[in-house]
């Protein structure tokens, strides 16, 4: 055989063995449906200890009638929620018998979201506890109060119900950790005995406080799929979510047209520190929390924007204030304080209910227009940067500011969340990264050529509403007008509607931003000028 013809015999033949490992590594992926887990196909339920099963035994007799375990498809389906005060109901009020009491501070609500959410299921359980730290969640770990550890009940209820959602909000409470309890306690007392804001004391320690904490969560949610294998289930038998921690402060509060005042309204925090914890503190937080559940396969929520324009002393709160409940002389009962109420609660429902029946792996779920509603986006949101052409600067929220009317001006990019931006496809809005609920306005709702945009609370109008052109941006409702940077000779120059032209100064690229501190561009600038 002439050797041309050889080589070419062999590469013949690397090609068809190629093809038919490809075509073997394909074939499930076009195979259709996996058939639904049998018996054979799980893992063997593991014995409980002594004390565990006869708990489990009584449940189950209450349940069925009988104390035995069920094969999972005959059992009643369950959804349970675990982790600490975020979660457990504190603060919503109306709580469950024997949770709220000297001896057990729980503080569960029977208001609490996992018992308003729209996914099917005949029971639902909240075994979250306030304080809980994420030790509390492993099998066999530290208890608190009078009851059983979390992953406990989580072992019993798993093998008496079909466990078909675990809903996680933890990270915030224990050594190592970013300790929300003490902290949120000492900016508030800071601001009510007048001794001066708290973000200096913690500012410069953030990252490492939020990175005990995602170190903390991944043991967490690793031993809750133990807990689950030992259990019986496979990981389709169930889905595992995280939801990180909305920020329940704002520095904008002010904006509100009825503000209660600091002491009627209960939001006594300095201005520094909401600003700090908004744009700072839980955007971290958060980062942590992501990471924790991209480094467990964990499906993730991120919350953290939910209740922007929500927060304590705003027009239409999802958090309860400085609370200090009367005839409860116990520092537990006032740390109902700076927690979801029963609106907050609906919104977590709303969110969860969308995430479950998205099937996305990672989604954000948030108010886009202050309804009081939570709407779900498939992945996270990604912030980015508008690079004015002519300019080579970035559209700047002026002092890091967000309040209303903030003017956005032209400044040099740094990645700050002031110049951080996230575009609506559906609503055609551009919210700013430092709220949610501020978007790009044109002032009073003028749609013509000289007049200037700022930010404003997001509401719909036709005055938040841009379509992107090519490298221009025009009001949706004039497509004669485009965004740009006025005339440098009046000073810095600021955002204003122009007539559209061929002006590079009215030539934009959105662009992702890539900078190695995107909270604030230099110490503390993430806290705003108009603030104290």
């Amino acid at each position: 055989m002439p050797v041309t013809s050889a080589r070419r015999e062999r590469t013949t033949r690397r090609r068809i063995a190629v093809a038919a490992v490809a075509a073997a590594l394909a074939l499930p992926m076009f195979a259709g449906p996996a058939a639904p887990a049998v018996a054979a196909d799980r893992p063997a339920i593991q014995p409980l200890p002594a004390n565990l099963e006869a708990i489990r035994a009584a449940e189950a007799t209450a349940l069925y009638g009988t104390p035995d375990i069920r094969p999972i498809e005959q059992r009643r389906t369950a959804l349970i929620t675990m982790g600490d005060s975020e979660i457990s109901g504190e603060g919503v009020g109306n709580y469950v018998p024997g949770t709220h009491e000297p001896g057990n501070w729980c503080d569960r609500s029977y208001d609490q979201a996992v018992f308003r959410t729209g996914i099917a299921a005949d029971e639902r359980y909240n075994i979250a506890c306030s304080g809980a730290t994420p030790w509390n969640l492993i099998r066999g770990g530290p208890t608190q109060h009078n009851e059983l550890n979390q992953g406990d009940h989580l072992a019993i209820k798993a093998r008496n119900t079909h466990i078909r959602l675990i809903w996680v909000v933890v990270g915030a409470n224990g050594d190592g950790t970013i300790q929300f309890g003490p902290v949120a306690t000492d900016c508030a007392l800071r601001r009510v005995l007048f001794q001066g804001p708290c973000y200096p004391t913690y500012t410069d320690e953030w990252t490492v406080r939020t990175d005990g904490s995602r170190q903390a969560v991944e043991a967490a949610l690793t031993d809750i799929r133990n807990t689950m294998t030992g259990a019986g289930y496979l990981r389709s038998d169930y889905e595992l979510v995280l939801m990180s921690y909305p920020s329940p402060g704002s520095p904008d509060v002010e904006d509100n047209p009825d503000f209660p005042g600091w002491y009627a309204g209960s939001c006594l925090l300095y201005l520094a520190d909401a600003a700090f914890a908004r744009n700072k503190a839980v955007p971290l937080f958060e980062s942590a929390l992501r990471a924790a559940a991209a480094n467990t396969g964990t499906r993730y929520l991120d919350a953290s924007r939910l209740f922007h324009g929500h927060e304590v002393c705003t027009d239409s709160t999802s958090v309860r204030g400085l609370y200090i409940e009367l005839g409860i002389w116990d520092e537990n009962a006032a740390r109902q304080s700076f927690h979801p109420n029963y609106r907050g609660h609906g919104m977590f429902a709303q969110c969860i209910t969308q995430f479950w029946n998205s099937g996305q792996q990672r989604a954000t779920c948030v108010d886009p227009a202050s309804t009081g509603t939570g709407v779900l986006y498939d992945g996270l949101l990604e912030f980015r940067q508008l690079r004015n052409q002519a300019t080579g600067t970035c559209l700047d929220g002026k002092g890091y500011d967000s309040r209303n009317g903030t003017p956005q001006q032209s400044y040099g990019c740094h990645g700050g969340r002031n110049q951080g931006f996230w575009y609506d496809a559906t609503r055609q809005s551009l919210h700013s990264e430092l709220s949610h609920d501020r978007c790009l306005d044109v002032a009073n709702g003028s749609l013509t050529s000289g007049t200037a945009v700022n930010i404003y609370d997001c509401h719909g109008g036709a005055n938040q509403k841009f379509v992107f052109v090519g490298s221009q941006i025009k009001p949706a409702g004039n497509s004669n007008l485009c965004l740009a940077f006025d005339n440098p000779l009046l000073g810095t120059p600021r955002l204003r509607l122009a007539t559209c032209s061929t002006s590079s100064r009215q030539k934009w690229s959105f662009e992702s931003r890539n900078f190695p501190n995107p909270v604030g561009y230099g110490h503390d600038d993430f806290i705003g000028s108009r603030v104290y």
